[in-house]
């Protein structure tokens, strides 16, 4: 795993030796990045590069971090189950002296379909994920946390399919992909009630994830710019920022610009 600075255009190298990491999630103050590791649950590295991985989780499960909290005290991820599904839950973090602590999961959602991605509302108070219980992947939103009595408020976002939701900092939008393109909601929140509108296309094409993958994207802070992992063999990253062109009758043109004798 590495960490690219864009200021720099500079890698910084965080993970050497074995093992596979997957799914880096920042932390909001930028200093930690909690990561997947097959077989050992999640772990958490410094941005910086001054640590190992350490272990954030004890799980033989494939966990996989997604989203933290606004306020760094929760993170959001998902898990295998035995049975085969996906499961979301949250489980509460804390920063002790540069050492991320974390306490019991909690389960957000308890059911039979594939529940994924879940992403943090900017201030907190809701969770966006993917779903497949109505048989397609669909964009829901849930109030966080859930009543006590039960689930709660559910909306359901996408009108045709969606996946991997992702906020707008300005808390005013929720965005998610559906197929190769990315979608927009805009949003109010009404009491305890959560009202989108209907679905409109951002990016008209973004490029398809590899089958039986999740395509990582993510939204940049100014709201402007998308950074996206494409498959190496599909056609947009074969793309190359070069042009060939052919000049038919070269010497004739020669001769025509360079007369013989000059």
């Amino acid at each position: 795993m590495w960490v690219y600075d864009t200021q720099r255009d500079a890698t910084t190298r965080l993970t050497f030796g074995e093992g596979t990491y997957r799914y880096p999630t920042w932390s909001p103050d930028g200093h930690a990045i909690a990561l997947s590791s097959l077989g050992a649950g999640m772990l958490f590295i410094r941005a910086d590069g001054s640590s190992q991985p350490q272990a954030l989780t004890q799980s033989k499960a494939v966990q996989y971090p997604w989203s933290f909290a606004p306020d760094g005290k929760q993170l959001a991820f998902f898990e295998l189950t035995p049975q085969g599904n996906r499961q979301i839950s949250t489980i509460p973090v804390e920063d002790q002296g540069g050492q991320l602590k974390a306490g019991t999961p909690e389960p957000f959602l308890k059911s039979s379909s594939n529940d994924q991605a879940p992403s943090f509302s900017p201030d907190g108070r809701w969770l966006a994920y993917q779903s497949n219980e109505s048989g397609t992947n669909e964009v829901y939103v849930r109030s966080f946390p859930p009543p006590a009595a039960g689930q709660g408020g559910r909306w359901l976002i996408s009108n045709s399919g969606g996946t991997t939701p992702r906020w707008s900092r300005s808390g005013h939008d929720l965005l998610y992909q559906a197929g190769d393109q990315i979608l927009t909601v805009a949003y109010t929140v009404k009491g305890d009630a959560f009202v989108a509108e209907k679905p409109t296309v951002w990016i008209p094409k973004l490029g398809a994830p590899a089958a039986g993958t999740l395509l990582q994207w993510d939204l940049a802070p100014d709201g402007k710019r998308v950074p996206v992992v494409m498959p190496a063999g599909s056609a947009e990253a074969l793309t190359q920022e070069h042009q060939v062109v052919f000049l038919q009758n070269f010497f004739d043109e020669l001769r025509r610009r360079v007369p013989l004798g000059k």
